[in-house]
Protein backbone atom coordinates (compact mmCIF):
# COMPACT_ATOMS: atom_id res chain seq x y z
CA UNK A 1 0.00 0.00 0.00
CA UNK A 2 2.77 2.04 0.67
CA UNK A 3 4.67 1.69 -1.76
CA UNK A 4 1.98 2.21 -4.67
CA UNK A 5 1.04 5.79 -2.61
CA UNK A 6 4.68 6.07 -3.19
CA UNK A 7 4.19 5.88 -6.87
CA UNK A 8 1.22 8.35 -6.71
CA UNK A 9 2.86 10.93 -5.59
CA UNK A 10 5.41 10.37 -7.77
CA UNK A 11 3.83 10.86 -11.08
CA UNK A 12 1.84 13.31 -9.42
CA UNK A 13 5.42 15.57 -9.23
CA UNK A 14 6.39 14.26 -12.78
CA UNK A 15 2.64 15.45 -13.78
CA UNK A 16 3.26 18.79 -12.04
CA UNK A 17 6.86 19.34 -13.77
CA UNK A 18 5.61 18.39 -16.88
CA UNK A 19 2.78 20.94 -16.52
CA UNK A 20 4.96 23.42 -15.22
CA UNK A 21 7.19 23.29 -18.05
CA UNK A 22 4.66 23.25 -20.73
CA UNK A 23 4.28 26.94 -21.46
CA UNK A 24 3.11 28.51 -24.14
CA UNK A 25 5.65 30.91 -25.98
CA UNK A 26 5.69 33.42 -28.39
CA UNK A 27 8.52 33.97 -30.91
CA UNK A 28 9.05 37.96 -31.77
CA UNK A 29 10.23 38.42 -35.22
CA UNK A 30 13.11 40.46 -33.14
CA UNK A 31 14.17 36.96 -32.08
CA UNK A 32 12.81 37.30 -28.49
CA UNK A 33 10.74 34.73 -26.82
CA UNK A 34 7.71 35.41 -24.20
CA UNK A 35 6.63 32.67 -21.98
CA UNK A 36 3.37 32.06 -20.36
CA UNK A 37 -0.01 31.13 -21.46
CA UNK A 38 -1.60 32.22 -24.66
CA UNK A 39 -5.83 33.39 -24.05
CA UNK A 40 -6.93 34.36 -27.20
CA UNK A 41 -5.91 34.90 -30.39
CA UNK A 42 -7.14 36.65 -33.83
CA UNK A 43 -6.03 37.61 -37.33
CA UNK A 44 -4.82 40.53 -36.11
CA UNK A 45 -3.43 40.57 -32.17
CA UNK A 46 -2.89 37.88 -29.32
CA UNK A 47 -3.94 38.19 -26.13
CA UNK A 48 -1.32 36.66 -24.02
CA UNK A 49 -0.13 36.68 -20.28
CA UNK A 50 3.21 36.16 -19.15
CA UNK A 51 4.69 33.85 -16.18
CA UNK A 52 4.25 37.22 -13.88
CA UNK A 53 0.66 37.41 -14.80
CA UNK A 54 1.17 40.50 -16.98
CA UNK A 55 -1.47 40.36 -19.88
CA UNK A 56 -0.46 41.99 -23.09
CA UNK A 57 -2.55 42.05 -26.15
CA UNK A 58 0.46 41.69 -29.11
CA UNK A 59 -0.38 42.38 -32.55
CA UNK A 60 0.15 39.88 -35.12
CA UNK A 61 2.38 41.45 -37.43
CA UNK A 62 5.01 41.38 -34.94
CA UNK A 63 4.99 37.46 -34.22
CA UNK A 64 7.02 35.11 -35.76
CA UNK A 65 5.44 32.27 -34.55
CA UNK A 66 4.31 30.75 -31.49
CA UNK A 67 4.55 27.70 -29.51
CA UNK A 68 0.89 25.36 -27.84
CA UNK A 69 1.39 22.19 -26.22
CA UNK A 70 4.67 21.73 -27.77
CA UNK A 71 3.58 22.46 -31.34
CA UNK A 72 4.59 25.90 -33.25
CA UNK A 73 2.38 27.23 -35.37
CA UNK A 74 3.98 30.04 -37.81
CA UNK A 75 2.45 33.22 -38.28
CA UNK A 76 4.20 34.91 -39.95
CA UNK A 77 3.74 35.60 -43.78
CA UNK A 78 5.61 36.26 -47.21
CA UNK A 79 4.62 39.48 -48.24
CA UNK A 80 6.29 42.24 -49.86
CA UNK A 81 3.76 44.92 -49.22
CA UNK A 82 3.64 44.50 -45.88
CA UNK A 83 7.57 44.91 -45.93
CA UNK A 84 7.97 40.69 -45.34
CA UNK A 85 10.75 40.33 -47.72
CA UNK A 86 11.85 37.41 -46.40
CA UNK A 87 10.40 34.01 -47.56
CA UNK A 88 8.80 31.55 -44.46
CA UNK A 89 11.99 29.44 -43.97
CA UNK A 90 14.71 32.03 -44.57
CA UNK A 91 12.64 34.14 -42.39
CA UNK A 92 12.55 30.89 -39.45
CA UNK A 93 16.18 30.52 -39.96
CA UNK A 94 17.15 34.39 -39.54
CA UNK A 95 14.56 34.50 -36.01
CA UNK A 96 16.28 30.95 -35.08
CA UNK A 97 19.55 32.61 -35.53
CA UNK A 98 18.38 35.96 -33.31
CA UNK A 99 16.80 33.92 -30.61
CA UNK A 100 19.89 31.66 -29.90
CA UNK A 101 21.97 34.89 -30.01
CA UNK A 102 19.98 36.20 -27.18
CA UNK A 103 19.62 33.21 -25.01
CA UNK A 104 23.26 32.29 -25.59
CA UNK A 105 26.20 34.74 -26.83
CA UNK A 106 27.38 36.51 -23.86
CA UNK A 107 30.61 39.15 -24.78
CA UNK A 108 32.48 38.17 -21.74
CA UNK A 109 35.36 39.44 -23.28
CA UNK A 110 34.24 42.30 -24.80
CA UNK A 111 32.57 43.55 -21.23
CA UNK A 112 35.84 42.85 -19.27
CA UNK A 113 38.51 44.62 -21.62
CA UNK A 114 35.42 47.56 -21.64
CA UNK A 115 36.14 48.19 -17.80
CA UNK A 116 39.83 47.99 -18.25
CA UNK A 117 39.96 50.34 -20.45
CA UNK A 118 37.48 52.92 -19.30
CA UNK A 119 38.90 52.68 -16.07
CA UNK A 120 42.57 53.16 -17.67
CA UNK A 121 41.38 56.25 -19.44
CA UNK A 122 39.04 57.32 -16.13
CA UNK A 123 42.65 57.29 -14.57
CA UNK A 124 44.02 59.47 -16.80
CA UNK A 125 41.43 61.54 -17.29
CA UNK A 126 41.42 62.79 -13.84
CA UNK A 127 45.08 62.87 -13.10
CA UNK A 128 45.25 65.53 -16.72
CA UNK A 129 42.15 67.15 -15.69
CA UNK A 130 41.36 66.95 -19.02
CA UNK A 131 37.98 66.08 -20.60
CA UNK A 132 39.32 65.25 -24.42
CA UNK A 133 39.03 61.60 -23.17
CA UNK A 134 35.09 61.58 -22.77
CA UNK A 135 34.48 60.17 -26.34
CA UNK A 136 37.09 57.27 -25.07
CA UNK A 137 34.04 54.89 -24.64
CA UNK A 138 32.25 55.35 -28.44
CA UNK A 139 36.10 55.21 -29.87
CA UNK A 140 36.20 51.63 -27.65
CA UNK A 141 32.73 50.75 -28.80
CA UNK A 142 33.52 51.02 -32.81
CA UNK A 143 36.45 49.60 -32.00
CA UNK A 144 35.28 46.10 -31.11
CA UNK A 145 32.95 46.52 -34.67
CA UNK A 146 36.03 45.43 -36.21
CA UNK A 147 35.73 41.63 -35.08
CA UNK A 148 33.60 38.94 -36.22
CA UNK A 149 31.28 37.51 -33.59
CA UNK A 150 31.89 33.54 -33.02
CA UNK A 151 28.87 31.55 -32.74
CA UNK A 152 29.16 29.46 -29.00
CA UNK A 153 28.17 26.33 -30.42
CA UNK A 154 28.82 24.48 -27.05
CA UNK A 155 25.60 26.32 -25.32
CA UNK A 156 23.14 25.75 -28.75
CA UNK A 157 21.01 22.90 -28.01
CA UNK A 158 20.78 22.04 -31.61
CA UNK A 159 23.46 22.74 -34.02
CA UNK A 160 21.52 21.84 -37.40
CA UNK A 161 21.38 25.28 -38.20
CA UNK A 162 24.58 26.13 -38.54
CA UNK A 163 25.05 26.18 -42.30
CA UNK A 164 22.31 28.18 -42.60
CA UNK A 165 23.46 31.89 -43.93
CA UNK A 166 20.24 33.18 -42.60
CA UNK A 167 20.72 31.67 -39.29
CA UNK A 168 24.01 33.25 -39.08
CA UNK A 169 22.93 36.57 -40.00
CA UNK A 170 20.22 36.55 -37.17
CA UNK A 171 22.62 35.43 -34.89
CA UNK A 172 25.47 38.22 -35.95
CA UNK A 173 22.79 40.88 -35.48
CA UNK A 174 21.98 40.33 -32.23
CA UNK A 175 25.52 39.26 -30.84
CA UNK A 176 26.76 42.19 -32.82
CA UNK A 177 24.64 44.53 -30.99
CA UNK A 178 24.61 43.03 -27.54
CA UNK A 179 28.41 42.96 -27.64
CA UNK A 180 28.48 46.75 -28.81
CA UNK A 181 25.71 47.88 -25.86
CA UNK A 182 27.89 45.82 -23.80
CA UNK A 183 31.14 47.97 -24.96
CA UNK A 184 29.47 50.99 -24.35
CA UNK A 185 28.23 50.27 -21.10
CA UNK A 186 30.81 48.49 -19.34
CA UNK A 187 33.62 51.40 -20.56
CA UNK A 188 31.47 54.05 -19.27
CA UNK A 189 31.20 52.43 -15.99
CA UNK A 190 34.99 51.77 -16.39
CA UNK A 191 36.15 55.37 -16.71
CA UNK A 192 33.38 56.73 -14.01
CA UNK A 193 35.41 54.03 -11.74
CA UNK A 194 38.65 55.08 -12.51
CA UNK A 195 38.10 58.67 -12.54
CA UNK A 196 37.34 58.22 -9.01
CA UNK A 197 39.84 55.95 -8.37
CA UNK A 198 42.22 58.71 -9.83
CA UNK A 199 40.48 60.64 -7.02
CA UNK A 200 41.26 59.01 -4.34
CA UNK A 201 44.81 58.32 -5.41
CA UNK A 202 45.69 61.44 -6.39
CA UNK A 203 44.16 63.14 -3.71
CA UNK A 204 46.23 61.80 -1.38
CA UNK A 205 49.39 62.78 -2.88
CA UNK A 206 48.87 66.32 -2.35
Amino acid sequence: MIKKFNILILLTICLIAFSANAQDKILFLNGKVLEGSLIEKTDYEFTFKDKKDHQFIIDKYRIFSYIQNNKESIVYEFDTLSGNFLKVKDMQMFVYGERDAYQTFKPRATNIGGLVFGGAVGFIMQRDQSFLYIPAPLVYTAFTLLFPTKVNQKKLTDTKYLKEDEYLRGYERIARSKRTQGALKTSVIGMAAGFLIGVIVNGNKD
